[in-house]
């Protein structure tokens, strides 16, 4: 692969984006943000990655995006069609209702079906209609938001990948939808996480922010265009509302008219994090907890963990 590499819209399998041995070299967001943990941490995970099959969540996540990417790269389902067949669970004879996802049988009867389906992916009944449902409500459940939806969808391409190098480390990253200016992330949530002050919180606890400012950071490498970054976040359950969030306080706040921009929390840590994957990648070291304590006169490294303030309240006495 000759670099810089966009790909042309699902031209890259999300699969082989994630799992090929081809890209496994090139840095994702989700690889930089292991070094929150410790570098160490995410030298370990990299060299050792999780085999957990995928969870019941995960599927239906992959379903309504690939939904969402065929609507945005072919106006329809065709492509989701090519990707997807739809399994029918088996029925628990005793009950007469379908197996749950986690179930022996379930898996087992999932493994068949897809044997018989090589190339394509499965998805119940219910995940369908599950991602259809959500797909409406984004499309026409709501006149505020709706069309800024269809338009997004008209105008974007989805399921791009993209590869370069940075001061001689390799990156990649895949968008769910961009255009010419913008770049959208579609998330799928519980119910109530999409309004403003408890999506917030969600930020924060699984860093969206610096993910978004990593896809920010080098679509500006890739492309000499600073591009704002929405989140558009929907319920996976009825009435599967949704909100779209800029990510302008928490990333790259773009002044397009000024032609300036400014370092919000996400990119402060984004710049960090990667500044200093560079450096353990061209040093071959990759410390672990201890570079996270300053050291002291004499070079050490000695941990002083501070006193809860729940302890000292806790405090109690003896009395004769």
């Amino acid at each position: 692969m000759k670099l810089p590499f966009i790909s042309k819209p699902g031209e890259i399998s999300n699969n082989d984006y994630h799992n090929s041995p081809e890209y496994a070299e090139f840095c994702s967001s989700s690889m930089l943000k292991l070094m929150l943990v410790s570098p160490k941490y995410a030298r370990y995970k990299i060299d050792n990655p999780d085999k957990d099959d995928q969870t019941e969540a995960m599927s239906q996540g992959s379903v309504y995006h690939s939904m969402l990417a065929s609507l945005t790269n072919h106006g329809d389902l065709s492509e989701f069609e090519r990707e997807y067949f739809v399994f029918t669970p088996p029925k628990n004879p005793t009950t007469g209702s379908s197996y749950g996802f986690a179930t022996k049988a379930y898996q087992e009867a999932l493994t068949d079906a897809t044997a018989s389906n090589q190339g394509k992916e499965a998805c119940s009944e219910d995940q369908k209609k599950i991602a259809e449902s959500m797909i409406d409500e984004l499309l026409h459940g709501n006149p505020h938001l709706s069309p800024t939806i269809r338009n997004l969808i008209k105008i974007g391409q989805a399921e791009q990948s993209h590869f370069l190098e940075y001061q001689g480390q390799k990156f990649k990253y895949r968008t769910d939808l961009k255009t010419a200016k913008k770049i959208v992330d579609w998330k799928k949530t519980k119910l109530e996480s999409p309004k403003q002050d408890k999506f917030s919180r969600e930020i924060d606890k699984y860093n969206y922010h610096i993910s978004a400012a990593f896809y920010q950071f080098f679509e500006f490498i890739l492309t000499g265009t600073w591009k704002d970054f929405f989140w558009v976040v929907q319920e996976s359950e009825p009435p599967f509302d949704f909100l779209i969030h800029s990510t302008s306080e928490w990333t790259y706040n773009i002044f397009h008219k000024e032609g300036t921009v400014e370092m919000m929390p996400g990119a402060m840590r984004f710049q960090k994090l990667l500044e200093f994957w560079i450096l353990c990648s061209e040093r071959k070291e990759w410390p672990g907890y201890s570079i996270f304590i300053q050291p002291d006169w004499k070079k050490q490294r000695i941990a002083f963990p501070e006193i809860p303030g729940y302890t000292l309240k806790n405090d109690f006495e003896f009395f004769e």
